[in-house]
């Protein structure tokens, strides 16, 4: 015991108070964030996971006619569009109804069917062009149709004149060099509105697609 009057050094019970905190601390629980809130991401791949696909297809009701698909576009029945569960957007799709050997070519605007067994659901335009509006499901196969990189499809519009272009994904005023083959050509894009039912991304007039055919390479664009 000390005596009164003694003096103790501060030191050595800082010392201890710091130890019996790190002990604390050592086996207190780890604190966790209530404040956080999970969020959906999102990632769309750039290469189709597959090439092929064997399932059941489906095609929109009606009442789908307006509301806004998974990319953002406006759902519109009379375009050859579709929902497919993973392949990227903007994918083009040949579905080919294994019951009557019927085919249509569409482009991938949204997401689902997520019904089990079914592997894209069609807009009608698509399930009328291969039969199956009046079954309302069919057996098909997926056919991914694939481009090299740089490389786009193109169709023939009567209304373009010259060196015009209309094209899905550039915006109006860009000058795209295309290789076609023999020589290089510069077009200007004057309209993203490509018209509904088209699978092309690029589309010129019908001079210039007897020049370039119905796939060309995108060399640049400025």
């Amino acid at each position: 015991m000390l005596a009164r009057g003694s003096h103790v050094s501060p030191r050595p019970l800082s010392i201890a108070l710091a130890a019996c905190a790190l002990a604390l601390a050592a086996c207190a629980p780890s604190a966790v964030r209530t404040d956080t809130t999970p969020t959906a991401l999102v990632v769309e791949t750039e290469a189709p996971p597959f090439t092929s696909q064997v399932g059941e297809a489906s095609w929109y009701g009606p009442g789908f006619a307006g509301r806004q698909t998974a990319n953002g576009e406006v759902f519109d029945p009379s375009e050859l569009t579709a929902a497919h569960k993973e392949l990227p957007f903007d994918t083009l799709v040949r579905v080919h109804n294994q019951h009557n050997g019927r085919s249509v070519v569409v482009r991938i605007n949204d997401r689902g069917p997520f019904k089990p067994g079914r592997i894209i659901d069609l807009s009608r335009a698509a399930a009328e062009a291969i039969g199956m509006v009046g079954s309302g499901v069919a057996h098909v196969r997926l056919e991914v149709l694939t481009l090299p990189a740089g490389m786009v499809r193109v169709a023939a519009l009567g209304r373009l004149t010259g060196y015009e272009a209309i094209s899905r994904t550039h915006p109006v005023g860009t000058l795209l060099v295309l290789d076609a083959g023999t020589r290089k050509v510069v077009v200007r894009v004057v309209s993203q509105e490509v018209p509904a039912g088209t699978a092309a991304d690029l589309l010129v007039g019908f001079d210039l697609f007897a020049e370039v055919g119905s796939e060309v390479l995108v060399l640049s664009d400025r």
